[in-house]
C-alpha cells in the first residue's frame, strides 16, 4: 500500500493515466499532464486564503451599475 497518491498508466502506450489516493481509490483519469496537475493540487501545502485576511477592505460605490441586470 502506498502512502502518497500515485499515477499509473492505463494503456500500453502510456497516453491515459489514473491517479489513485493512499487507499487505492481512483481520484481521476486523464493524460499524464492532467494527472500531474491533480497530484500537485492534492499534495501542495495549504495556504491561508484571501478571505481569511482581516486587512482586506473593499470600497463600495453606490452608483456603479451591475454587470448583469436582474
Amino acid at each position: 500500500m502506498c502512502t502518497i497518491p500515485m499515477m499509473f498508466p492505463l494503456d500500453f502506450y502510456g497516453k491515459i493515466y489514473v491517479l489513485q489516493d493512499e487507499k487505492g481509490n481512483t481520484v481521476g483519469t486523464g493524460t499524464r499532464q492532467v494527472c500531474e496537475t491533480l497530484l500537485y493540487i492534492i499534495t501542495k501545502p495549504l495556504t491561508p486564503s484571501v478571505s481569511d485576511s482581516k486587512e482586506m477592505f473593499v470600497s463600495q460605490r453606490p452608483n456603479v451599475r451591475a454587470a448583469i441586470t436582474i
